[in-house]
């Protein structure tokens, strides 16, 4: 399968300081998901798409993406892409799975994302030429610097369509599927392994605090 990918190397950034509690914004994963959904739904029973429809279908299909693997907005859209270049090769009888680099990791590591069984095959070929779009945009820039700074173009362009209509933050996905596997009983071990954590005590602090609330709102009171 071939891989598409904005850049094979990740150059040194400055690391940037995030502001405690902006990405858990404690979305229901489930919830969430059949929201999405119910939107492609609506799409799909529409007769025909404008240019603005198209849009937002292809939008609906990153997130979709995004929420059900837990990875970050780029990745998502890396995968849709890369789904993309080889649609016919593809067999859609079988769960699909693509690979793609993951992000704010230097050793180039890969990691496999599950597409949702609710896409299919018609979906992608529907918004195909929006997803080619974007790798070309990418890749008719001539430095790494431009190419990052339309890779966070293109971020942003999709994190603010998403606040603007449903007003969730996209990170905010990444920590719901998280807090969705904690409850089933993942270990942290697994689930710094699905999301590509580094950094296991930080998320072990997450998914502790969490259960921490929950047991402390169920148990206690005694009727």
């Amino acid at each position: 399968m071939k891989t598409w990918d904005w850049y094979t190397t990740e150059q040194k950034t400055k690391k940037q300081q995030k502001t405690k509690g902006t990405w858990d914004k404690g979305l229901d994963y489930e919830t969430t998901y059949k929201m999405l959904k119910e939107k492609l739904n609506e799409l799909r029973r529409k007769p025909f798409l404008y240019k603005k429809e198209k849009k937002k279908y292809a939008y609906l299909l990153v997130f979709l993406l995004q929420l059900r693997n837990g990875c970050r907005i780029w990745e998502a859209i890396t995968g849709i892409i890369n789904i993309c270049i080889n649609l016919e090769d593809i067999n859609w009888n079988e769960r699909v799975i693509i690979k793609v680099r993951t992000q704010k990791r230097k050793d180039g590591e890969l990691r496999e994302l599950i597409l949702p069984k609710c896409v299919n095959k018609n979906d992608i070929e529907i918004v195909k030429d929006e997803f080619i779009g974007i790798m070309n945009e990418v890749m008719n820039a001539e430095t790494i610097d431009e190419k990052k700074k339309i890779r966070l173009k293109i971020v942003n362009r999709l994190g603010t369509w998403l606040s603007k209509n449903y007003g969730i933050n996209s990170h905010s996905f990444r920590y719901a599927y998280i807090t969705y596997l904690g409850e089933k009983g993942i270990p942290s071990q697994v689930l710094a392994k699905i999301t590509k954590h580094q950094n296991i005590n930080y998320l072990e602090r997450y998914t502790q605090s969490k259960l921490g609330r929950e047991i402390l709102k169920d148990l206690g009171d005694i009727e």
